[in-house]
């Protein structure tokens, strides 16, 4: 990860995939490091952005008190899904989807819709025999890498992408999406400038988690500023006279 978008052209590249157990990160982590060796620079949700099943898990951690538990952690989520919009619709200029797995994660599979809708490059990565319909997937998930092929080899990944860069457009593409989507889309490059100026902070132990948490807070959260990120709420009912 580097914070330009410095790197082959495709860079920074979105590594979509499940990323719940060992196994699951480590291969995210492969796969990115792959990109990574080929000259591309990547956005790894679980070491760039900010990884909910962790932070969930420091619920009931002493240092989240007060405010900050009840503000803060309710937010997280809000965070995260503007923080990977802003990534997946602007930021990112490709996306590599980990299809593995006995059914696709269905966070990656929205990750994977809203790059495609946005016209970037999409590769598929896919070990797995596994399939819902007589040797092939969801013509839904299929369809998402426009090629309709897998790529079956981490090392494979990389070159692939290079190919699909080589036929995209040269024109550059920028997203415009409905005015909803662009406020989201600036609520993400907010959360994303403010991990970027948090950066130096460790995350070694949950007590490290904890404080950068406390300290993504402060920056987002403090006063009336999380207000932002409620959008689409019903305007209260007015009392009838």
């Amino acid at each position: 990860m580097t914070s330009s978008n410095a790197g082959a052209p495709g860079s920074p590249v979105y590594c979509s995939g499940p990323m719940f157990s060992i196994g699951d990160k480590r291969e995210q982590h492969g796969i990115a490091k792959a990109l990574e060796a080929a000259g591309f620079t990547t956005y790894l949700p679980q070491r760039d952005g900010i990884e909910v099943g962790k932070v969930m898990q420091l619920v009931n951690h002493p240092i989240l008190e007060g405010w900050i538990a009840d503000k803060v952690m309710l937010q997280v989520r809000k965070w995260v899904f503007a923080l990977d919009m802003y990534q997946l619709l602007e930021r990112c200029q490709s996306l590599v989807f980990n299809l593995d797995g006995r059914t696709p994660d269905d966070g990656s599979v929205v990750e994977t819709s809203a790059a495609f809708t946005a016209g970037k490059p999409i590769v598929i990565y896919k070990t797995s025999p596994i399939t819902m319909l007589a040797g092939a997937d969801n013509p839904m998930v299929e369809g998402l890498s426009t090629s309709w092929s897998y790529v079956e080899d981490v090392k494979s990944v990389a070159a692939a992408l290079t190919t699909l860069m080589g036929t995209a457009s040269k024109q550059t593409y920028k997203y415009a999406g409905p005015a909803n989507v662009t406020a989201l889309m600036a609520e993400g490059k907010e959360v994303w400038d403010v991990l970027e100026l948090l950066r130096h902070m460790p995350k070694d132990t949950p007590d490290d988690w904890a404080k950068w948490i406390l300290a993504i807070g402060e920056e987002l959260a403090g006063g009336d500023k999380g207000k932002r990120f409620d959008r689409g709420k019903a305007p209260a009912a007015q009392a009838q006279t």
